[in-house]
């Protein structure tokens, strides 16, 4: 399968590593960092499907249940739902930290 686009890759990977130190259990903390950076990095996520991100997850060799887990948060976040992470992980945002496209700058009236 191809790379993941913005660094989900490497993301997916390190949640990967991380859950295989814990017998493949995906801990509170690891999907608490997840949930911060579907909501403080939107456009890292944006354009790639859920399916893909299941997909590459077990190719990693996750467990089905934290799959299933990933792909719902991602799917949330991609539907404009909030996700709520733990206070101590609120404003964490996985690297490479990717810049937000711009968005064109409202004007008014006059600068027509």
């Amino acid at each position: 399968m191809n790379k993941l686009p913005n660094g989900i890759d490497g993301i997916l990977e390190y949640l990967a590593e991380m859950a295989a130190g814990y017998q493949n259990h995906l801990k509170w903390n690891e999907v608490a960092m997840l949930k911060a950076d579907l909501m403080n990095m939107p456009h890292r996520w944006a354009g790639v499907s859920s399916k893909h991100i299941a997909d590459r997850c077990l190719e990693l060799g996750m467990r089905a249940e934290d799959v299933k887990e990933i792909e719902l948060l991602v799917t949330k976040a991609q539907a404009g739902r909030r996700l709520v992470p733990q206070r101590s992980y609120r404003d964490h945002r996985f690297k490479p930290h990717v810049a937000a496209p711009d968005s064109p700058t409202l004007k008014t009236s006059r600068e027509w």
